[in-house]
């Protein structure tokens, strides 16, 4: 079981929305054709954070529903739905442990995603527990990308580890608490439970981030959050920042991979 501090992600809701990448457009169209969403039905975004996957989805179904722990993070997707004008949208506070008693609230589904957020959960009870939401031609997505800072291979990502060390120590922080996550292999988890058939999607995109979209980005992780930081953030945003300048051009390339999986029948 994943258990986590409760302040995983305190503080970083506005940076989390402005600062935190968004889905690429064809790896959106694969989930739409895939799963032959036709303005029909309902999807969960379980973990929807501030609605990177709930709004650009959201089209192609009757109604979305963006399930988050953290009341922050879901005045963020609810402010963002105001601003594109999605009218089907709908924001639950929420995490995996509450979706048996939050059953009737959400109803039926044609799919549930999970982007960032399935390594957070309890995986196997999680699957179990929407194999009694998902319609019987639904299924399930689970969205993985590199996180840019830990796994990183240009050197501008290792003056950043450095510069957290530095500052926050060698052991990698979660809100609170340090990161301890288990890594099971996501097709053996699917494999095993109620969807067995997989899919597995990859993409790797480039980008160039400036600088500012770099500390942003740092601001909206469990890892390096301005309350994780607390009274060092000025200091330790000014060494960064100085420390990244040296470099003539900030580049990288991050796989992206999904895993779409369907019952067995």
């Amino acid at each position: 079981m994943n258990d986590h501090p409760p302040d995983l992600f305190a503080g970083t809701a506005a940076y989390y929305a402005r600062f935190r990448p968004g889905y690429p457009a064809e790896f959106l169209t694969h989930v739409v054709e895939r799963f032959k969403l036709d303005g029909r039905g309902r999807l969960l975004d379980l973990g929807c954070g501030t609605g990177q996957l709930t709004l650009p989805l959201a089209p192609y179904v009757a109604e979305a529903i963006g399930l988050d722990p953290d009341p922050a993070m879901l005045a963020e997707a609810a402010a963002a739905a105001e601003r594109t004008g999605a009218q089907n949208v709908r924001w639950l506070r929420g995490s995996d442990r509450d979706l048996d008693q939050l059953r009737h609230e959400i109803g039926t589904l044609r799919l549930a995603l999970m982007g960032r957020s399935f390594h957070w959960t309890e995986q196997d009870a999680l699957l179990r527990s929407l194999n009694e939401l998902i319609e019987p031609d639904g299924g399930v997505v689970v969205v993985s990308d590199e996180e840019r800072v830990w796994a990183g291979q240009e050197a501008w990502h290792e003056t950043i580890r450095q510069t957290i060390h530095h500052w926050l120590g060698p052991q990698r922080r979660a809100g609170s608490g340090n990161y301890a996550v288990e890594h099971r292999p996501f097709d053996d988890i699917l494999a095993a439970s109620p969807f067995p058939r997989v899919e597995h999607y990859h993409l790797t995109v480039e980008r160039t981030p400036s600088i500012g979209e770099i500390v942003g980005y740092l601001y909206s992780t469990s890892f390096c959050s301005p309350t994780v930081l607390g009274d060092k953030r000025a200091a330790f945003e000014a060494d960064l920042r100085q420390q990244l300048g040296t470099y003539d051009r900030l580049a990288e390339s991050i796989d992206i991979d999904a895993w779409l999986a369907w019952r067995d029948d």
